[in-house]
């Protein structure tokens, strides 16, 4: 039998849906690349649609998720601000206390089934 087990998704919502997987991923690629770019190939996801979670999430919660300099020949570069930093570092935490809650839940309901 197959290891039976709970998944959880993290979403933030405000007026809409604007932080989950996908842009924590996202940002934590670009804290590591240093640009948007680089992250969006490395994901393989376009860079227009990097830059509308990225909007999405910075108008949601009222502030810059990155400083940008704008590229041109010698390119450009992004850094997470202080506030990004500390969203995702907070993100991160939230979803691993979410994890342990659920599989303790899991583990209630589902104990018998392992």
């Amino acid at each position: 039998m197959t290891n039976i087990h709970c998944k959880t998704k993290v979403i933030l919502s405000g007026e809409n849906d604007f932080f989950g997987p996908g842009i924590f991923y996202l940002l934590k690629c670009i804290d590591e690349t240093g640009s948007i770019q680089k992250a969006a190939t490395k994901m393989e996801m376009s860079y227009s649609k990097c830059c509308k979670l990225i909007n999405k999430a910075e108008r949601e919660t009222g502030f810059p998720f990155l400083n940008r300099i704008n590229g041109g020949k010698t390119g450009g570069s992004s850094t997470l601000t202080d506030e990004g930093r500390l969203f995702i570092r907070r993100y991160a935490s939230m979803i691993e206390e979410v994890e342990q809650a659920g599989q303790r839940i899991f583990d209630v309901y589902f104990h018998d089934v392992q």
